[in-house]
């Protein structure tokens, strides 16, 4: 009888480890996101400034996207731009059959503040290839329940571009006034 529960007990967790190496590789194998040929040739353009677009990873959390923009590591502070500014999206030659363009509030360790349900959809006008829309205030910071006329807000704006079925997703972090 123990040989049978030995036995038992070793086919299970063999078939358990199999298991989770199959899924993983069933997982990556049916992956949307792809790895994109062309990240370093799109930038954003607010009034005179032009901030390079981060290329973000398929395999982060979420929440995380935008930590790049807050590594102690890197010296660049995170600029802030007035509600109405025109930003400019520009990838370069590469053209992309669709994007959408999504707005999420940051606290300052660059983690979303809210549920997904608070990300806005940005509308957008396309010219040539570039991608335009005006900063406007963004409807969750009136969430915060100690608000001051004068507070600014962390905003993490992520790019899902889309050529041939496959989604190149990017990021860029900015500064703006509350609600």
């Amino acid at each position: 009888m123990n040989l049978l529960k030995n036995f038992l007990l070793l086919l299970l967790i063999l078939v358990g480890i199999g298991g989770c190496a199959g899924a993983t590789d069933h997982r990556e194998e049916y992956s949307s996101v792809a790895e994109n040929p062309i990240s370093n040739q799109g930038n954003v353009m607010i009034g005179a400034d032009t901030i390079k677009l981060h290329e973000l990873s398929s395999n982060q959390q979420r929440k995380d996207h935008f930590k790049f923009a807050f590594d102690p590591t890197v010296q660049q502070e995170i600029a802030y731009y007035k509600i109405g500014e025109t930003v400019t999206i520009d990838f370069g030659e590469t053209v992309y059959d669709n994007i959408t363009i999504l707005d999420h509030l940051l606290n300052s360790e660059g983690e979303q503040l809210y549920t997904d349900k608070e990300i806005k959809n940005v509308a957008f006008t396309k010219i040539d290839n570039t991608y335009q829309f005006k900063l406007e205030k963004h409807f969750a910071s009136a969430l915060n329940s100690n608000y001051e006329p004068s507070q600014t807000v962390y905003r993490g704006f992520r790019i899902n571009a889309y050529k041939d079925d496959k989604e190149y997703p990017f990021g860029f972090v900015i500064k703006t006034d509350s609600y």
